[in-house]
């Protein structure tokens, strides 16, 4: 994100650590199934079992970029291309770049894919970001298809005001009323969930934060946001302590969870909205630079996690490798590997995109007679 003289872009750039902490909660939460899975996980048990929460603060993050990004947008039709074009740059190359070699392995080598029997026409479905049935070539894509139909639904406001309005509501008020009336089976691997699912209050409630971000009221409102920012993150621990003694039940299921961390974290985030950027160097060189690659780490833990444990279980390391070192080499492996991916080739290839696709040439003056 970037900072101009704009107070509210000051602002703004404080969610970037906690885009950074979310990607990092949800690699050790899935660290710990693979662990689980060879090593027959370790003493104390999966600490991180909340970790998955990760996803609800990017469903909330993202509303709130969108529309504080694309707020100028709404209602000229003009805009919709390089609406679309923007948001196709920033998830799909990546997003193709790990997906596809996997894909093409899984599909030349099905042992190494067995759990997701892909096939040719799966694969392009999962490129395409079209919802279906069955673990995808590249799991943590689920909420990339939540995304997906979060901006087509969003691009019907950048072409008509109103009509995005009505559609932004019925949207969301549908997905309330299937949550509210157990109407959908609600896990989150169903085609059925990614349109209409619980998990897409997200964005709404990000829309609903910046809609107050930019209003009158929230400057005077920084000292009482901040109370409620501390508040949520003394219950976010004990959320966190919850799942790790009871499990992912704790609230009886995963709608009356999720909403519960979307309370949590739509708290945090108007706190950290209300703190004013100043210098942070610590923080920037640990969690900046951690949330500068979140993205390349959410797509790369499993698959990274995977081959390093696969490492980690050889019969020549089994003696010197237990299950809390595995987890740290995992864990590790996967951040390192995310900021190599990050910088050198995530970042590189975006500018290059952006100045190809969304940045044109100033024409040159006719020279004069």
């Amino acid at each position: 994100m970037r900072t101009t003289g704009d107070p509210h872009s000051q602002n703004i750039s404080m969610l970037h650590y906690g885009r950074g902490v979310a990607a990092l909660l949800v690699c050790l939460f899935h660290s710990y199934g693979l662990i689980e899975k060879y090593f027959g996980g370790m003493e104390w048990g999966n600490i991180f079992q909340a970790g998955h929460s990760g996803v609800e603060f990017f469903f909330i993050l993202s509303g709130f970029i969108i529309l504080h990004a694309h707020r100028d947008d709404i209602g000229n039709p003009e805009k919709i291309r390089p609406f679309l074009l923007k948001r196709a740059i920033r998830i799909l190359p990546l997003f193709w770049f790990i997906a596809l070699p996997l894909g093409l392995l899984f599909l030349a080598a099905p042992i190494f894919g067995a759990d997701r029997g892909l096939d040719a026409g799966k694969l392009l479905a999962d490129l395409l970001l079209i919802p279906r049935e069955g673990v995808l070539t590249l799991p943590p894509a689920w909420t990339l298809q939540h995304e997906a139909v979060f901006y087509l639904i969003f691009s019907v406001a950048i072409v008509n005001r109103a009509a995005g309005i009505v559609a932004l509501g019925l949207w969301q008020a549908v997905c309330i009323l299937v949550m509210l009336f157990s109407l959908a089976n609600p896990h989150y691997q169903l085609p059925i969930n990614k349109l209409i699912g619980f998990h897409n209050l997200g964005f709404g409630i990000g829309i609903g934060i910046a809609l107050f971000f930019t209003s009158r009221g929230f400057a005077s409102a920084g000292p009482l946001l901040r109370l409620g920012g501390k508040a949520a993150g003394i219950v976010l621990l004990g959320m966190f302590a919850g799942e790790w003694a009871i499990g992912p039940n704790l609230f009886g299921g995963d709608p009356a969870l999720a909403l519960s961390y979307f309370t949590i974290y739509a708290l945090i985030i108007l706190a950290l909205l209300s703190v004013r950027r100043r210098p942070r160097p610590l923080l920037d060189a640990t969690f900046g630079v951690l949330g500068s690659a979140s993205y390349a780490l959410y797509l790369l833990h499993e698959p990274v996690g995977s081959v390093v444990n696969k490492l980690l279980i050889l019969p020549a390391l089994q003696p010197f490798i237990g299950p809390v070192t595995a987890y740290i080499a995992i864990v590790c492996a996967c951040i390192l590997t995310a900021m190599a991916v990050h910088f050198a080739i995530e970042r590189p290839m975006l500018e290059w995109l952006r100045m190809r696709l969304l940045i044109r040439p100033r024409r040159l003056r006719p020279a004069l007679a």
